[in-house]
């Protein structure tokens, strides 16, 4: 099964209010990478672009937590159905956009905030073409995000094919991006700056209970050298 089937068989239900308690106080934003962007770039009052929204979950988290405008947009038009059902269930249906087809094709919507969250992956192939589109949708002086898993040394990938850990789906073409494919992503922008995640965390697929401690871990091993390139998982901060 695909990644993307695997979106269409959810179901859609109403954010729950502690979910969208637990991202308005952030606690916990060193340890997870949708805290961390909505602790450092905080949704109220900006415009986004929420590239690949899939089923809107981050859409309709962004206007629920203030949010001017979501333009939400996907190639799949299923994924858009279950947006919109979202947006409405939320409350926030006058705020967030969905939008399906094609970036090439779509006219942009100058925004404050472009998200890509664990998106480009799919698409590693086509970076090239892909960030230049991106980059259209911002106002001058504003900031691109992209979340997305990583593979800086291949022993790592290596040792998790054969762990005997169950792998995700995935889309045909999907592939963890490299140092390469990162340098074409912040190509373009005046400044880029990266925060890793998923350094000892990976482990949570041994040990799930373990996740939020191996996460803490992690915050401590952030700073120190050299410690980036064992990490799974990157937050690149784009601005132009």
């Amino acid at each position: 099964m695909h990644a993307t089937d695997v979106q269409l068989g959810q179901p859609v239900e109403r954010t729950p209010d502690t979910i969208i308690a637990r991202y308005r106080a952030n606690r916990d934003w060193r340890l997870y990478e949708k805290e961390w962007i909505y602790r450092n770039f905080p949704p109220a009052g900006r415009s986004w672009l929420d590239f690949g929204c899939g089923t809107g979950e981050i859409a309709t988290q962004l206007a629920l937590l203030g949010a001017t405008h979501v333009v939400a947009v996907d190639v799949t038009p299923g994924l858009l159905d279950m947006t919109r059902r979202r947006a409405q269930l939320d409350g926030v249906a006058d705020r967030v956009e969905a939008t399906c087809g094609d970036l090439a094709t779509i006219e942009p919507q100058p925004v404050d905030i472009v998200l890509s969250f664990a998106v480009l992956h799919h698409v590693a192939d086509q970076l090239a073409s892909m960030v230049p589109l991106l980059r259209r949708w911002l106002k001058p002086g504003g900031t691109f995000i992209c979340v997305e898993p990583v593979a800086y040394l291949p022993w790592t990938d290596w040792l998790r094919e054969r762990s005997g850990v169950q792998l995700d789906p995935l889309d045909p073409g999907e592939r963890k991006l490299r140092r390469a494919d990162l340098r074409q992503v912040t190509s373009g922008f005046s400044s880029a700056r990266a925060v890793h995640f998923h350094t000892l965390a990976r482990l949570n697929r041994v040990w799930p209970r373990g996740d939020r401690f191996f996460r803490r871990v992690d915050a401590l091993l952030r700073p120190l050298p050299g410690a980036s390139l064992c990490a799974g998982t990157v937050i690149e901060i784009c601005t132009l």
